[in-house]
């Protein structure tokens, strides 16, 4: 697998994050702002203890190469869970947002096929898929202020008795599956340049989330009592001209995300698999199938388990990390020490 740039993965990463942005579901308040940076503090602590980590030479490739298989597997079934929720979300908003494909196996194997496509390229063609996406996502936000900013109503920034700080921050950290990914994502990010400027994606992430929360509660007022996806109300609302409707872009944008997100969880799990079983063929065909079917089996069963959401992201963003970085110099190899 090619390395990638900090820009790149921080595109990455913040394109993983806006996709779960446009998919909340549930009502936004003022603590909605304040619970998504107290989450995001959280996070950046997290990666530091993660870029410590790797300060000290660590590497998922040696890892592999010493026959630690429990860790690499385990973070391959999370990839494979989080991409078969990805794929739930999707469905669900194929039947909300009135998009070109309704039925869930149609909607599977359209995007499946993308994502299998821009895979076979590697991680480096990837990357600059996603630089390109990126700067649709730019143009959307842009789209979105010029239309929202007459609109906005500074009167709807109240507290409310239905939302809270913690519950907020709690079902924000919830979302916050990308640290997972940041974690495995750097053993292919340029090693010279492993600084805390790697998190990025952070600080530019909370900028998005709090614009569009400001948004919507400044914009959308009492309307969001109803919205099923904030989002997309305001983009319905926050039409930059009175004669040309912008909802067509959005949703280009949209599926874009799900197929970035789709295609990293793909990239990865596929990558590791390789790492463990050299000689196991058609990785990616085999990670996306699986994908699909977690996703039928989530959907089938109503999941929406924000607690088992944040164990999962404490244990792999925060646990596992701090458990290697302990015993580095005892058990595990560097890649400095195995020339990975």
């Amino acid at each position: 697998m090619n390395r990638i740039s900090t820009g790149q993965l921080t595109c990455i990463l913040l394109l993983s994050n806006a996709f779960m942005l446009m998919c909340i579901s549930e009502p936004v308040g003022l603590e909605s702002m304040l619970g998504t940076a107290v989450s995001f503090a959280v996070q950046f602590l997290l990666c530091i203890f993660i870029l410590m980590l790797y300060k000290k030479g660590f590497s998922f490739s040696a890892l592999c190469q010493q026959k630690h298989y429990i860790i690499p597997c385990l973070y391959i079934l999370y990839f494979i869970v989080r991409g078969g929720y990805s794929f739930v979300l999707i469905w669900n908003g194929a039947e909300q947002l009135s998009l070109p494909f309704s039925e869930a196996i149609v909607t599977a194997a359209l995007i499946g096929i993308v994502c299998l496509y821009t895979a076979s390229l590697g991680l480096r063609a990837f990357a600059r898929s996603s630089s390109v996406v990126f700067g649709l996502l730019v143009l959307s936000v842009v789209i979105l202020l010029i239309g929202a900013w007459q609109r906005i109503d500074l009167t709807q920034l109240s507290l409310t008795r239905e939302i809270t700080v913690t519950g907020s921050a709690l079902h924000h950290f919830s979302l916050a599956d990308t640290l997972p990914v940041f974690f495995v994502l750097l053993s292919f990010s340029d090693i010279s340049r492993r600084k805390l400027k790697n998190t990025l994606f952070l600080p530019a992430s909370l900028i998005l989330w709090e614009i569009v929360l400001f948004l919507c509660i400044t914009v959308l007022g009492n309307l969001l009592s109803s919205a099923k996806y904030p989002f997309f109300l305001l983009t319905s609302v926050s039409q930059p001209l009175d004669t040309q409707r912008a909802d067509a872009f959005y949703l280009i944008t949209f599926v874009l995300l799900c197929v970035i997100r789709l295609t990293l969880f793909t990239v990865l799990s596929a990558h590791l698999m390789g790492m463990l079983f050299p000689k196991l063929k058609l990785r990616s065909i085999i990670a996306l199938l699986l994908m699909i079917g977690a996703g039928a089996a989530l959907g089938a069963i109503g999941y929406s388990g924000s607690l088992f959401c944040i164990a999962a992201i404490l244990l792999f963003a925060g646990a596992v990390p701090a458990y290697l970085y302990f015993i580095q110099n005892k058990k595990i190899p560097t890649g400095k020490e195995t020339g990975a």
